[in-house]
């Protein structure tokens, strides 16, 4: 704390205070929009808080503008700290006093928070089946952080199956609709009827960029095979319309329509791995479709992955023994980048490598997980006993326990611990 005050310290009063009032200006028209509103939060963390500007009517000024004068260590902890932690500890620091509560209720931090931290916490994962048999659950990166009140998403009005994220929003499917929802704050949407028929198991992103998006608006971009044909299109749902719409858009360079279910966005792009090894791209702004094509071995399958900021498809296997090969493929031509091979300590006695079903000639089954994670460059490789997380920086390595054994049809959705807002449509 007392580093966090020498630095303070060294601004001037003068770029201080402006830095304060640009910040000021900047969300204050997005402030009195929330006069009449509430943000919605979860029973046993948080109620449901109207929030109202109050102003100072002596400086004209807000009513929590603090003055560089009268700043204390606290008040620079909650208003330049507060934003970069995960949603779960926020909801702790509501004990620190009435002034925090007040603060970490009020839409404005959500915003703020839901811009700044864009880190891994998670993973919902879920075993797809057609009948909705099987409930969600949540694995945390971080239990005493990252948690969530209702792995289960209990709240949403029919059982569901997780379909993919973007941002803190989870786009789920039930037996005839979608939900968006935020697991944190148990806010949810269901979105209207599609006209077009998305099938069993739909590749459906969310599309959600936080940064200047005070009104949280969303999209939903649907790519829709279409059957027995080597085509693809694309529907998009808007939360500013609250309406679907079928894009002009369609894409014929595919060799196997078949899309692997959960995708990613980033960076206004919509991703989804296929079946023939090649990555179907969607710029949603733009509305152009287009197909890069990933060079590896037959019979191989990896995930997209956010790496140094931009997309890449990482696979792996067990070499041999502890040792497991990396190939990161990226740039326009999704070219392999370089490889990286990693001594995971995953050792396991001969009698163990006879019975186990997933191992195959002594070498373990494993798999990379989709992961979006603003900051540090991580791979997630998930074993029979295991996931682990890379740190290709650092070259570190920390394990997690497996929920069960690997199966190929459980799915891991990346999840962010954020507060961002569900946008819903003026009627």
């Amino acid at each position: 704390m007392e580093s966090l005050k020498d630095n303070m310290m060294t601004i001037s009063s003068d770029e201080f205070e402006n830095n304060i009032m640009a910040d000021a200006e900047e969300f204050s028209p997005a402030i009195k929009q929330q006069d009449s509103g509430t943000h919605k939060v979860p029973e046993d963390d948080f109620k449901a808080v109207a929030y109202k500007q109050e102003w100072n009517e002596v400086s004209k000024l807000p009513a929590d503008y603090i003055r560089r004068e009268d700043m204390e260590i606290k008040d620079v902890a909650m208003k330049h700290v507060l934003p970069f932690l995960p949603g779960k500890s926020l909801m702790k620091f509501r004990a620190v006093s009435n002034e925090w509560n007040h603060w970490i209720v009020c839409p404005l931090l959500a915003y703020q928070q839901s811009t700044s931290f864009q880190k891994l916490s998670g993973y919902f994962y879920q075993v797809v089946d057609v009948d909705f048999q099987s409930d969600p659950n949540f694995l945390s990166l971080d239990h005493s952080a990252n948690g969530i009140p209702n792995p289960s998403l209990g709240f949403l009005p029919e059982r569901i199956k997780v379909l993919s994220s973007s941002s803190g929003l989870l786009l789920c499917q039930g037996l005839e609709s979608y939900y968006v929802c935020n697991p944190l704050t148990e806010d949810w949407k269901c979105i209207p009827p599609h006209q077009y028929y998305h099938g069993s198991d739909p590749a459906v992103i969310p599309a959600f960029d936080p940064q200047g998006n005070i009104e949280s608006y969303f999209h939903l971009v649907a790519a829709v095979p279409l059957l027995d044909q080597p085509v693809v299109f694309f529907e998009i749902y808007s939360s500013q319309s609250n309406s679907w719409s079928r894009s002009s858009s369609e894409c014929l360079e595919l060799e196997d329509t078949t899309l692997v279910g959960g995708g990613l966005y980033m960076k206004g792009m919509a991703y989804w791995s296929t079946t023939s090894n090649g990555v179907l791209a969607f710029d949603v702004k733009n509305e152009v479709a287009a197909v890069l094509r990933v060079p590896i071995p037959p019979g191989r399958y990896g995930a997209l992955t956010q790496v140094k900021d931009e997309l890449s498809y990482v696979t792996v296997y067990n070499d041999c023994g502890d040792v497991f090969m990396l190939d990161i493929y990226g740039g326009m031509d999704m070219s392999l980048n370089h490889s990286v091979c990693i001594n995971l300590g995953h050792k396991k006695s001969r009698q163990t490598l006879e019975e186990d079903p997933f191992i195959d000639n002594g070498t373990v089954l494993c798999s990379v997980l989709p992961c979006i994670n603003s900051g540090d460059d991580i791979v997630v490789i998930c074993t029979t006993e295991r996931i682990y997380l890379y740190y290709l920086s650092g070259q570190k390595v920390e394990t997690f326990m497996t929920p069960g054994q690997l199966n190929p049809k459980r799915r891991f959705i990346p999840y962010t611990n954020s507060l961002a807002a569900i946008h819903v449509a003026v009627k």
